[in-house]
């Protein structure tokens, strides 16, 4: 039986043309380590745990960002900058009516589970690094955000984005 780290290393080393995917959770979960760690399987295959037990306690959501509105770039707290969804079941339904060819990132939420909203800190609000797992911090409650923010990086801007069941 195959564990995330032999599906991760399987897909990564597919021929060119192979057309061989693996999940998305599975994905997001690895290209969250530093490169490094994506070669040693205890790492991988942890983060994978971690993840998944995540997501089952509703402690994830998946980003969408919509930067730009007619040829003028939006920033954080634009209420249309990132688009949050409690899944990517979520996030692919809005996909196929909206941007069938958009993509969303899994990111952790810290406090708690996502209910109703998350607050999203940026280090750099001019960054567009969606995927990067250092673009943004999310956070389950504005209290979690601000006594993170004023103990560690005052400098960045939050933002409140409802979460979309």
């Amino acid at each position: 039986m195959s564990d995330a780290f032999d599906q991760w290393v399987e897909w990564r080393h597919k021929p060119a043309g192979n057309r061989r995917s693996i999940p998305a959770e599975l994905y997001a979960a690895v290209m969250s380590l530093p490169e490094n760690d994506r070669a040693d399987r205890q790492k991988v295959n942890e983060t994978v745990r971690r993840n998944d037990e995540a997501r089952r306690e509703g402690r994830t959501v998946w980003l969408y960002l919509d930067e730009y509105q007619d040829g003028e770039s939006r920033m954080i707290g634009d209420p249309e900058w990132v688009r949050v969804f409690a899944s990517a079941e979520v996030a692919d339904r809005w996909f196929k009516e909206n941007d069938p060819e958009g993509v969303a990132w899994e990111y952790r939420v810290e406090g708690g589970p996502a209910e109703g909203s998350v607050w999203l800190y940026s280090p750099d609000p001019a960054s567009r690094a969606i995927g990067d797992p250092d673009w943004l911090t999310l956070f389950a409650s504005m209290e979690g955000a601000k006594k993170w923010f004023e103990q560690n990086d005052s400098s960045g801007e939050i933002g409140e984005y409802p979460v979309q069941e």
